[in-house]
């Protein structure tokens, strides 16, 4: 699986861009690295916030295991 994480300047802001809705071809299934014990703060509602990186999963379907391979 592929890692992904959102890049952080120095002043603490985020680094983000803005696509075109025609650019988006599907969503994609992001696992949160947990690491050796899961945060028990986190939650569905919080998690894309207090996690740092995530794994993007190939393999939810075989159309984006084709694309991500």
């Amino acid at each position: 699986m592929y890692k992904v994480s959102r890049c952080i300047l120095d002043d603490g802001s985020y680094l983000a861009s803005i696509i075109p809705v025609a650019n988006i071809f599907q969503s994609v299934h992001l696992l949160p690295k947990f690491g050796p014990v899961a945060a028990h703060d986190w939650s569905s509602s919080n998690v894309l916030e207090r996690c740092k990186t995530f794994f993007a999963n190939s393999f939810t379907d075989k159309h984006l295991y084709r694309i991500l391979r």
